[in-house]
């Protein structure tokens, strides 16, 4: 009696340990590794710590049943950390406001190696004249194996989040490279 209820209890904790590996809740999206950007010659004087990241939508095609369980607030938060991290971020009223869409999310259905493509559109707008200065569609991929989860829902969350995170440094990388810009004054000359 005592060897089948000892049975029971390492069976019990065996699937709530699995089971608690498996939990999508487990996952987050986090902001990229800016690993190597140090290299670059980092953001021109006008972008330093002057974006907003503003809003973050989802398109159509990015809400079919195979979607990510992270939403735009994930997005949008991961965005503010890393844009803050590359020395670019501003938490409220920067010279500059971001826009993002996440258009789609191509994702497999199955598979051992599964590969998501994040396509994100992203608009970065001078608030004081409304011009845009930068607005690019980044298409990037994630993969994740079965070293990263055995579960294919786990593994296919993982890929997502790589996309997305490799989506969002792509953004980094284009705006360390943006020209600088001059401020704009408000003198008239009469």
């Amino acid at each position: 009696m005592r060897s089948h209820s000892m049975r029971v209890a390492l069976a019990t904790a065996a699937l709530l340990t699995i089971g608690a590996c498996a939990r999508p809740e487990a996952l987050s999206l986090r902001p990229p590794d800016l690993t190597g950007l140090e290299a670059m010659p980092g953001p021109a004087p006008s972008y330093r710590n002057a974006i907003t990241v503003a809003s973050v939508t989802v398109g159509q095609d990015a809400q079919t049943p195979w979607t990510s369980q992270f939403g735009p607030a994930q997005v949008q938060e991961a965005l503010m950390q890393a844009l803050a991290a590359a020395r670019l971020g501003s938490a409220q009223a920067g010279r500059f406001r971001l826009d993002a869409v996440l258009l789609t999310l191509q994702r497999p259905y199955a598979g051992f190696a599964m590969t998501v493509t994040a396509t994100i559109a992203y608009r970065l707008t001078e608030v004081a004249t409304g011009a845009v200065v930068y607005s690019s569609t980044i298409t990037m991929p994630g993969t994740a194996t079965l070293n990263d989860a055995v579960m294919n829902d786990v593994r296919l969350r993982i890929a997502d989040e790589r996309a997305v995170s490799a989506n969002i440094r792509r953004l980094i990388e284009e705006l360390y490279t943006l020209p600088d810009r001059r401020a704009v004054t408000s003198s008239r000359r009469t």
